[in-house]
């Protein structure tokens, strides 16, 4: 019997178990693989000499600590999460199953890729899914973001601000909010609304991005960094039967992370909070204190 159980290998799950070992509870947590959405490093043309603190250096050190005590970490994948009375049985692909007294999900989000020539490739090179991390890179530069929704439009309004040129490059019509009509009222933002992205071009790093627009026309539109700002769904499948989750199935936690069901804690993206690594570090060492706290109290 665990004390806790963490579900992720992302930036809130990792940054959890190391809260919860250092606050000596029997802890486990299992995850395919260390990753998640933003913690990779950008590379530009001409960066040379310019450092950046990414959610990957601030992770290193609690990852480090979770490989050298092995007993803590199993690299598989959960199949099912189900409460057994006061307690929380956790099945994996390999047969094995575990039971914990609370449990942290920090299942993150499943990003919406563009799926054109070029993404694959230029990721990290000038292409990212994630203006929170990488923006300021791309200080006086000419940037596109791709998508409609409220990440698209954020993504936009801080980007202006740093950006030479942002173009938005929306597939549907936006919709009429007071962001979007801020928006339409910069001189150096340009929305493009019904297009579809054809290619992300450039040979080592991006240098345009080639779109169709509403005319049939198609057009490459030179940029230094392409945006990609499409819907994530949430990885909640395991306990959305039971755990309260909103319309697009973010778990719904309040301030301490807690969900709706005693015992159970989420953190990162599979809730709806920010999509930044240092949040995300944030929000995983919330959930664990707040576990801690549960178990001194039951």
């Amino acid at each position: 019997m665990y004390d806790l159980i963490i579900i992720g290998g992302g930036p809130a799950g990792i940054t959890a178990a190391a809260t919860a070992i250092n606050q000596r509870l029997e802890t486990l947590i299992i995850a395919e693989r260390w990753g998640g959405q933003t913690t990779y490093a950008m590379q530009l043309e001409d960066m040379e000499g310019r450092e950046t603190i990414t959610g990957e250096t601030l992770l290193d050190a609690f990852r480090r600590q979770l490989d050298y005590l092995d007993f803590v970490r199993d690299f598989d994948t959960v199949t099912k999460v189900m409460p057994v009375e006061k307690n929380f049985v956790v099945d994996t692909v390999r047969g094995d199953r575990y039971e914990g007294r609370t449990l942290i999900m920090a299942t993150g989000a499943k990003p919406q890729r563009l799926n054109v020539p070029g993404e694959a490739r230029l990721a990290g090179r000038g292409l990212s899914y994630s203006a929170t991390t990488h923006a300021g890179l791309f200080l006086g530069k000419d940037v596109a973001v791709v998508g409609k929704g409220r990440r698209a439009q954020w993504a936009t309004a801080g980007l202006a601000r740093k950006a030479h040129q942002v173009y938005l490059m929306a597939p549907e019509p936006l919709p009429d909010t007071p962001l979007v009509h801020k928006l339409r009222q910069r001189s150096n933002v340009e929305i493009s609304e019904g297009v579809v992205v054809k290619e992300v071009g450039g040979e080592r790093f991006v240098e345009n991005i080639v779109v169709t627009m509403p005319g049939g026309e198609e057009c490459a539109v030179p940029v230094k960094g392409v945006f990609v700002k499409l819907p994530r769904t949430p990885n909640s499948d395991l306990v959305r039967e039971w755990i309260n989750c909103d319309g697009d199935g973010h778990i719904i936690v309040d301030v301490n992370c807690a969900t709706n069901w005693p015992g159970v804690f989420a953190a990162g993206d599979v809730t709806h909070v920010s999509e930044q690594a240092l949040v995300h570090i944030g929000e995983g060492a919330k959930a664990a204190i707040s576990a801690y706290h549960y178990l001194l109290m039951h």
